[in-house]
């Protein structure tokens, strides 16, 4: 098996935190799909998105991030990662599915879009920070009586969301509510979390 995508996307460390969390042997194969044209061709053939990541498990292409998380756990996961009650599954399931529909899109809009000239351009981007600071407060909220998102142990809910908030921590004059900034801590003192979204940069050759 591998994984095709570049370490410093957040949907890419999001499977190889998870794949380092299973203990699995999936070697990332990384490609610059919007710089080099034999990479984008690659993906191409196994993604009709052509978007990374994609795992290549045997004759079979698997995309879309979360997904890939799902599929990873289910083949290769205990019961700890993949439950078989469809309630419990549920629970972290739709944390995977708000981060994607309504964390993730703030965030990028908050941190990665670049700074443009403009008032509008400059209250758009205020605006998805005031945003960021709600869907953070409703997290914040979610930790109150437990360690993790979900329950007291790790679940994927927690790699989804939780690959996140590295880049928000990073933001200096920005401190994470009290209950994220102790989730986040735990998430730090892992070694697949400090490799793969702490430590991203350090993975690019040199």
């Amino acid at each position: 098996m591998k994984i095709y995508g570049h370490p410093l996307s957040i949907n890419v460390q999001k499977v190889m935190w998870l794949i380092d969390e299973l203990d699995l042997n999936i070697a990332l194969e990384e490609v610059d799909i919007h710089h080099n044209r034999h990479d984008a061709q690659a993906v191409a053939q196994r993604c009709p998105m052509r978007q990374v990541p994609v795992l290549e498990d045997g004759p079979n292409s698997v995309w879309e991030s979360h997904t890939i998380l799902r599929y990873l756990v289910a083949c290769y996961g205990n019961k700890m990662w993949y439950p078989d009650c469809a309630f419990q599954r549920s629970c972290y399931e739709r944390w995977m599915d708000w981060c994607l529909s309504s964390f993730q899109p703030v965030i990028k809009a908050a941190l990665f879009t670049p700074s443009a000239d403009g008032s509008e351009a400059r209250q758009s981007q205020q605006r998805a920070w005031e945003q960021c600071r709600y869907e953070l407060d409703r997290i914040n909220d979610a930790l109150d009586d437990q360690r993790y998102l979900t329950c007291d142990r790790m679940t994927l809910a927690d790699i989804a969301v939780g690959s996140l908030i590295h880049h928000l921590s990073q933001k200096s004059d920005w401190g994470l509510p009290p209950n994220v900034e102790r989730w986040y801590q735990q998430l730090a003192e892992r070694p697949g979390y400090q490799r793969w979204v702490m430590q991203a940069a350090s993975t690019l050759p040199a």
